[in-house]
């Protein structure tokens, strides 16, 4: 199997657990999904394994230590933080130690551990914790205090921190305040028995990432207001700007580490299906500069409403990169994504039951309004003797909440000739929409969609009324301009045929040029929003008719 392979599957791997994990947490009571991402779980488990020796290394939320020799016995340490995610809402967490046998998985009892946790350097929490089965686990509730309090009892031999009967041993105070990358210096003072204190220093060292999610305010070219949100599965993120459709933003990052105690840096960017200036087929990434390849970039369309842009660097990419990565800075890892001018044909997405497998492409590639586009859909089973069959489906248009196309059809399965379906879009279907597809092979679960930019037609765009013409009808009602410079507008843009007018008898020029009252106010009301287009044109067209307007040929 090829690297680039390789490094999907891995990181598939990494952005679905991911998914699980906060799946988890969320909705821990909806046992179809959580049998569902399991499923996939364990799927594409089995090619991490095969794919990826190694185990170690940051984790989200958690770390495995590679084994060391402590008492005469092979020893290895996990260490984990759930829920996995920095939640203000939720400031309950439980850290969980477990030393274990490396060739029986066995728990280690009676252990005493040293557990000490710094973020950014800063010392957040050193203390002494001890647990006679060897499952050491803390809950800990994170507040602004000034001091941290621990309740549970201790240990007589070396005082260490131990639950006191059934109650769970809890820590409160200002522990994990924000998220980030938290390392940990782990010290195993006793174990196997209470009194078998160690008298040579084992200490392991590692660190978790808590993930953070940053919002963002942006301005899109329409001058309208976007929320992107980044989500750091290392560290805490900082530089944030958009300038000329560009993100950039950067998190610290230690250059000169061991990269071989560190799996993977992943960025996740949920960007709204509202920002079609940033939602493109295709997306060019850089650390430091430093292009990424097409493969660490994975686009989902269908796990939440937005659009997610993953960005992962596993190991390999962050050793290939190192180098010049560094020449710019060695404390900072400097990241910016823009939409690329390329087009990714096609676009794909699994259901979420595991059972098809759904690519689209179109044509032309760039959708306009008044335009037939030939949308290529394929379909194909991915645990199947892959027999060509026919199955049934529903495909769907959503837009701003509405369904602005849907069509049941009937297509072929696992063909080499995709199914095609022609559509055009009107021109007020302009902006971004939902492309669902929902039913498929009569099954709910089998279902997904895409995100499509649908773009306005310029030829058709002329003939709506532009908007700086409402700004003229709203300054002559407040009388900012007066009545000559408004009839000359109106004039000129009915002459250049910008302003369409339905056909009506002209009058002779009127010996005045009085405008009643209501037809200002009309257009007043127009500006504002308060009558429609048609309103303000049946206004003009009164105007043409008394003769007050005049259109010369």
């Amino acid at each position: 199997m090829g690297e680039k392979r390789r490094s999907h599957f891995v990181n598939l791997f990494l952005i679905f657990f991911l998914k699980f994990n906060e799946i988890l947490i969320t909705d821990i009571h909806n046992e179809k999904i959580v049998k569902v991402f399991a499923l996939l779980i364990v799927f594409l488990m089995f090619f991490s394994i095969t794919l990826s020796s190694d185990a170690f290394g940051h984790g989200l939320g958690g770390e495995v230590l590679p084994p060391i020799t402590i008492d005469n016995q092979e020893a290895s340490l996990s260490i984990s933080v759930s829920p996995s995610v920095h939640d203000p809402e939720n400031p309950e967490k439980n850290i969980s130690l477990r030393l274990f046998d490396s060739n029986t998985d066995a728990i280690i009892e009676h252990v005493t551990f040293e557990l000490e946790l710094k973020n950014n350097g800063k010392q957040i929490l050193k203390e002494i914790f001890h647990d006679e089965f060897g499952n050491l686990n803390i809950k800990v509730i994170s507040e602004n205090s000034e001091e941290i309090t621990i309740n549970g009892i201790n240990e007589p031999i070396l005082g260490g921190w131990m639950k006191d009967g059934p109650d769970q041993l809890v820590l409160q105070g200002p522990i994990f305040m924000s998220g980030g990358l938290y390392e940990f210096n782990v010290k195993i003072l006793s174990i196997h028995s209470d009194s078998n204190v160690l008298t040579d220093e084992i200490k392991l060292q590692g660190a978790i990432s808590i993930a953070e999610t940053n919002s963002f305010s942006v301005f899109d070219s329409q001058n309208k207001e976007q929320t992107v949100q980044i989500i750091s599965y290392f560290d805490s993120l900082e530089n944030f700007s958009f300038e000329s459709n560009e993100i950039i933003f950067s998190m610290p990052f230690d250059w000169n580490q061991d990269l071989e105690q560190l799996s993977v840096v992943h960025q996740e960017l949920r960007i709204p299906n509202t920002f079609g200036d940033f939602l493109t087929t295709t997306y060019e990434s850089t650390v430091n500069n430093i292009s990424l390849p097409a493969e660490s970039i994975t686009i989902d369309d269908y796990s939440f409403e937005d659009r997610t842009i993953h960005v992962v660097l596993n190991q390999e990419l962050l050793k290939q990169i190192r180098d010049d990565a560094s020449k710019i800075s060695n404390i900072q890892m400097n990241f910016q994504l823009k939409p690329s001018d390329k087009v990714k044909f096609p676009l794909e997405f699994a259901t979420p039951d595991l059972r098809y497998k759904v690519f689209l492409s179109w044509e032309p590639e760039i959708i306009h309004t008044g335009e037939e586009i030939t949308f290529f859909v394929s379909l194909e089973e991915i645990f199947s003797d892959q027999t060509k069959k026919l199955v049934e489906y529903d495909i769907s248009l959503i837009q701003k909440n509405s369904e602005i196309f849907s069509k049941h059809l009937i297509g072929n399965v696992n063909s080499e000739k995709p199914n095609s379906h022609k559509i055009q879009f009107e021109n007020n279907q302009a902006g971004t929409a939902n492309f669902v597809f929902s039913n498929i092979g009569e099954n709910s679960l089998s279902k997904g969609n895409f995100i499509i930019v649908i773009n306005q037609n310029d030829d058709l765009q002329s003939n709506t009324i532009p908007g700086w013409i409402k700004n003229n009808a709203g300054w002559w009602a407040d009388g900012s301009i007066d009545d000559d410079s408004f009839i000359q507008g109106i004039q000129f843009l009915i002459k250049k045929d910008i302003l369409k007018i339905p056909q009506t008898t002209q009058g002779s020029s009127s010996d005045s040029n009085e405008i009643p009252d209501w037809v200002k106010n009309n257009a007043g009301w127009w500006a504002d929003g308060s009558i429609d287009d048609d309103s303000f044109i049946q206004g003009t067209q009164f105007l043409i008719k008394q003769g007050i307007l005049q259109i010369k040929n």
